[in-house]
């Protein structure tokens, strides 16, 4: 372990700046990710993530924390402990727990999503990146393949992987322009989220492609029209939507009982 301190107990210019860069660069380096909070550090960890950098402002803290909440993990070698100052320029807003971690990010494509076994959640152009890595999360947790992405959102961006608590490291997931046509990949039957569908979740095939839309616009006409079958999920009347990643639970949980 380490301190972000020199011997006369003044901050270390050098490791400040080394610190600083590899946090700063992470923000948009396409082959990293930021990790806030020990949620996320924990499940990046467990699921072999490789770090670059681990810093935290109460090193006891977060050791008491790993042992409650995840006594398989120990605290990753080279985890700095940070001056309460150099922690705040790194960390302007409050995390919910004192872990600021930089891990390289695994190098899944689209291809690499759609060839996982299991079902495939697909994203059409998610707007909120909270609810897209609650899905992330929602989709380790149903022992989904993986998840992709259309459209500009970045599945990786620091929101997202906060939303799921770090699991993307869980499950492949990449983001792409449009689906690819099912010639260029192994064929997989696909299944749209619809409020005009037959609503008969426990059919949902094992390895799917789960076509989910926004919650206020739905599904694409052209992504629609790709789809194999259509599933609604069942709401009382007057009852418009659910948040995305309810919906995302929903027809996972409801087509086949929790993984374990």
């Amino acid at each position: 372990m380490q301190a972000a301190y020199g011997e006369g107990g003044g901050p270390d210019p050098s490791l400040r700046q080394d610190v600083a860069r590899l946090v700063t660069d992470a923000r948009r380096d396409p082959t990293r990710v930021l990790l806030e909070g020990v949620h996320a550090l924990k499940h990046a960890a467990r699921f072999g993530a490789t770090f670059d950098l681990v810093v935290t402002p109460a090193l006891a803290r977060l050791t008491t924390l790993l042992a409650e909440l995840a006594p398989d993990v120990p605290v990753p070698d080279g985890t700095l402990e940070l001056s309460r100052e150099l922690w705040r320029e790194l960390v302007p807003h409050e995390l919910p727990s004192p872990a600021l971690a930089v891990a390289r990010r695994p190098r899944y494509d689209v291809g690499d999503v759609l060839a996982a076994p299991g079902r495939v959640v697909v994203l059409d152009r998610p707007r909120h990146l909270g609810n897209l890595g609650a899905v992330v999360r929602v989709a380790a947790a149903a022992d989904a393949g993986g998840v992709l992405v259309l459209g500009g959102a970045d599945p990786w961006h620091p929101t997202a992987v906060r939303a799921a608590a770090g699991l993307h490291f869980a499950l492949p997931v990449a983001n792409a322009a449009d689906l690819p046509d099912p010639g260029a990949t192994q064929p997989r039957p696909v299944v749209a989220l619809h409020p005009d569908g037959d609503g008969a979740t426990s059919t949902l095939p094992t390895d799917a492609l789960l076509l989910v839309g926004t919650e206020r616009g739905g599904l694409s006409d052209a992504l629609l029209a790709r789809a194999d079958r259509r599933l609604r999920l069942p709401m009382r009347e007057g009852v418009s939507s659910l948040n995305l990643a309810t919906a995302v639970a929903a027809a996972l949980y409801g087509a086949a009982p929790p993984p374990g």
